[in-house]
């Protein structure tokens, strides 16, 4: 899978780490492409943001005194976009709590694994 041409190269770095963890965990879907690119897309965006926010403060003078940075409301938008897409991709937390408990259950049922645990079956 291929990064887009446009994108700049923090993008294209983190388009490339998560199509890695994504095959690192078989779960690469070419279907998935769209995803991975607003993914790629909002966190070097958020981290953009970030150092924008260190650098220039988180308040900014205006004619009417001093007013919020309007990188605050483009990180808080890009960090929702980013956790929203984590959980299409299945990367949240709870996406892999789930996949635990479901290896766990599939484990406790094999006949087998019972016996060699030394569980009645």
């Amino acid at each position: 899978m291929k990064a887009p041409e446009y994108f700049n190269e923090t993008a294209t770095e983190y388009f490339h780490f998560v199509v890695e963890e994504l095959k690192n965990i078989d779960k690469l879907n070419p279907t998935d492409k769209p995803i991975i690119e607003a993914l790629s897309f909002n966190l070097a965006t958020l981290e953009d943001c970030q150092k924008r926010l260190f650098q220039e403060g988180f308040v900014v003078g205006a004619l009417h005194g001093m007013k919020e940075h309007p990188a605050v409301s483009i990180s808080m938008k890009a960090q929702a976009k980013v956790l929203e897409s984590f959980k299409l991709l299945g990367l949240d937390a709870s996406s892999r709590f789930k996949e635990e408990q479901v290896k766990t259950e599939d484990l406790s049922n094999d006949p087998l694994l019972n016996v060699l645990a030394g569980r009645a079956i």
